[in-house]
């Protein structure tokens, strides 16, 4: 014989589910608990371009590895063949402006708008700096090719236009 209702010392089937939504909602108000639905809701985004940067775990190695390729031995002799004139300077700067300064800054000093989002950040490009301590030929080379984080320059700029922006960042200060 089959035992329904309260007699048999059960709980009637209709009121299982709502037992169960009321056990949620009593966990649901314990303290803390409240986290528990919101914590993807709540979470920190950040738009692109936004700080905060999340930096390589320590003692981690660059895919690139962490050793640096020397220069040719023939790019410190190389001499810069466009003469810096009023308007070669001028040109450099615009060029600079397009292709530098958002992650060198307008003042070379490795401040751009995209430099703190950069890891390891932009190297300032001022003389006496490291990089001001380069030679034309040197400067060139890191335009043409890359280095590190920065792009290679070859595809978008004619060794001309490297060339005017080498004379304009010797005009840094």
């Amino acid at each position: 014989m089959r035992r329904s209702g309260f007699a048999g010392g059960g709980i009637p089937r209709p009121v299982l589910p709502a037992l169960a939504a009321l056990l949620c909602f009593a966990v649901a108000l314990l303290p803390g608990c409240e986290k528990i639905d919101r914590d993807m809701w709540d979470n920190p985004a950040f738009k692109a371009q936004e700080a905060p940067v999340r930096l390589p775990p320590e003692g981690s190695v660059p895919t690139k590895g962490t050793e640096r390729i020397p220069a040719p031995a023939g790019a410190r002799t190389l001499r810069n063949p466009v003469k810096a004139t009023e308007w070669t300077l001028a040109q450099g700067k615009e060029l600079f402006g397009i292709f530098c300064t958002p992650c060198h800054g307008e003042t070379g000093a490795g401040d751009g708008p995209v430099a703190k989002k950069l890891v390891p950040t932009p190297v300032g490009l001022r003389s006496g700096s490291r990089a001001g301590a380069l030679s034309d030929g040197e400067l060139f080379l890191v335009l043409t090719s890359g280095t590190g984080g920065m792009p290679a320059f070859r595809a978008d700029l004619s060794p001309e236009e490297r060339w005017k922006i080498v004379s304009y960042l010797r005009t840094l200060k």
